[in-house]
């Protein structure tokens, strides 16, 4: 539906990383009602890096920011 009536912006998505690199945790923040849904589903699909701390996989929290752009 976005894409019909060429819906665009950034859209904040909160994120939680685990030890493995996985995203955990999605909740969109801010953006456009329409595209909420999309960028959370791309966070929960994104993988990342373990973060270490002292030699330690730790778990992160984050924002992503996705940016549509309707073409």
């Amino acid at each position: 539906m976005a894409r019909h009536i060429r819906v665009g912006g950034p859209v904040a998505v909160q994120i939680l990383v685990d030890e493995q690199g996985k995203v955990v945790s999605a909740q969109a923040v801010s953006g456009h009602p329409l595209l909420l849904s999309a960028a959370k589903e791309a966070a929960l699909r994104a993988r990342f890096t373990p973060t270490m701390l002292s030699g330690q996989a730790v778990k992160v929290q984050g924002v992503i920011t996705y940016n549509f752009v309707m073409q």
